[in-house]
């Protein structure tokens, strides 16, 4: 269990797949939390998990004061509540299982985050952590993701070509903005990538048989692993995250695949020839140092060499 001080943490979003997560982690932390969705309360109680330490308020957060007395109280806030269209896992690149228009997923998303951001503010709450995604950079949605380096990294321009990526830029940007406006606050994007439940991410034979997707270069991250990531980001002293606005990638440091990594980068992105480390086997394209250095987060590798065993 955590020795960091326990926090009213509220979870918007809290009754979705990662929602869940993010709860079971901070109620196994000790902390207290109040999980916040637009679902029927008997729906909500059916997926949240028995607890003396969790509360749910039904809000439809788009209505701010809605979104603000769902909040108050709380010293903490996770923001996860988003419209999105949905892919098929089995099929990455396939088509569209849900297909949300763009301007519903761009103005319903960049208003919910705002408001997050601002709640926060008003009730002076200084420790936030929002959802972003990889896809800031601009992949699975773009035509042709346009990849400047490898691995990506926090650095790496945005180059987004549809709503939800930009959307996620506009986070981004936003909890910068918060941050300047109000020095005190500590606010964390955190960009998940394909959130597999363990069962899946930890069997490395079945993650392979399901390949990954070409346009978020096959990686992946468990629930619970990107669940500690939320956490960690709200708990961790100041001096190892200090104040201010940060994005970090959560991503495996494997590829989903038992394959080489630079075969399939070559084969499906000739054009890419910056590779700031050198690639062994199945090593993955993101970065996560930042989430181990001023969170202490990791994920699960499981390493492929192409060596019979």
């Amino acid at each position: 269990m955590s020795s960091s001080p326990k926090l009213i943490i509220a979870v918007t979003g809290g009754c979705g797949d990662i929602g869940l997560g993010i709860v079971k982690r901070a109620l196994e932390d000790g902390h207290t939390v109040v999980a916040i969705d637009h679902i029927n309360p008997d729906l909500a109680h059916g997926k949240l998990p028995l607890h003396e330490r969790i509360t749910y308020q039904q809000a439809e957060l788009a209505n701010y004061d809605a979104f603000l007395e769902a909040v108050r109280g709380c010293d903490a806030l996770v923001h996860l509540a988003a419209v999105y269209s949905l892919q098929d896992p089995k099929n990455p690149d396939g088509p569209l299982l849900r297909d949300i228009p763009e301007h519903v997923v761009h103005n319903t998303n960049t208003a919910l985050s705002w408001n997050a951001l601002n709640v926060a503010a008003q009730l002076g709450i200084k420790r936030v952590a929002l959802a972003s995604s990889v896809n800031a950079v601009g992949l699975i949605f773009s035509k042709h993701p346009r990849l400047d380096y490898l691995p990506l990294d926090e650095a790496h321009p945005c180059y987004p070509e549809d709503a939800y990526s930009l959307c996620k830029v506009a986070v981004e940007q936003q909890g910068a903005t918060f941050a300047r406006k109000y020095p005190d606050m500590r606010i964390a994007t955190i960009r998940p990538h394909w959130v597999v439940t363990d069962e899946l991410g930890y069997d490395p034979v079945l993650l392979d048989s399901l390949k990954g997707a070409v346009k978020d270069l096959w990686g992946w991250v468990t629930n619970s692993a990107l669940a500690r990531a939320f956490v960690l980001s709200l708990t961790v002293p100041e001096s190892q995250f200090p104040c201010g606005h940060e994005t970090f990638f959560t991503v495996a440091p494997t590829i989903a695949q038992q394959t080489s990594s630079m075969e399939l980068v070559k084969k499906h992105f000739p054009e890419v020839t910056d590779f700031r480390r050198e690639y062994k086997g199945n090593e993955g394209f993101y970065d996560c140092s930042k989430a181990e250095r001023l969170l202490g987060w990791t994920e699960r590798a499981f390493p492929w060499t192409g060596e019979s065993a």
